[in-house]
């Protein structure tokens, strides 16, 4: 018997985000909002932002991997673990939380970043992993062709192209 998780949703409901101003550095969109723990489980939030340097200065997570897809902008990455990265449209940051990291997330000067991030909770027995951060840039992840479009799989798999991404809960995340 394999322990690999497998969960498989339909479409419940489509409604529209709705933005609000956090600050005038920072426009936030929850597209899953925190709290709806079982609805959602693993993932605990999903927030479309658009956000200035200094928006998110130096901040914990533990216990669950951040995803976040930049849509527009360049986020640089910085963190007391494993070090950081510079991620551009079209790229995505995977970091695991483990037992505990302190990051920030910033904007290149003058630049604002419009991004996804996605929260997905850890397996408890995977809450005290080491930190790990994987930058995943468009160009060099594996693609499949299909009726005109360009599909990069970014983790899992999708029709026999599979990404190699180090993740502890099973996400396929594709873009086209």
């Amino acid at each position: 018997m394999s322990n690999e998780y497998v969960w498989s949703r339909g479409i419940r409901n489509v409604r529209d985000v709705i933005y609000q101003e956090n600050s005038p550095t920072h426009k936030v969109g929850l597209v899953l909002e925190p709290g709806n723990w079982e609805e959602f489980d693993p993932f605990l939030l999903m927030a479309e932002d658009f956000f200035q340097r200094g928006t998110f200065g130096m901040h914990p997570h533990r216990g669950i991997e951040t995803v976040t897809y930049v849509i527009d902008g360049k986020l640089e990455h910085l963190d007391n673990k494993t070090g950081g990265g510079e991620l551009l449209s079209g790229d995505v940051q995977w970091m695991t939380a483990g037992k505990g990291i302190i990051h920030t997330e910033d904007p290149a000067i003058g630049e604002t970043v419009h991004s996804l991030q996605l929260w997905v909770n850890l397996p408890s027995d995977k809450k005290m992993t080491e930190p790990r951060y994987q930058n995943m840039r468009a160009q060099d992840m594996p693609v499949r062709h299909e009726d005109g479009a360009i599909i990069r799989v970014f983790s899992g798999s999708s029709k026999g192209v599979t990404a190699d991404t180090k993740n502890h809960v099973p996400v396929t995340m594709v873009h086209s």
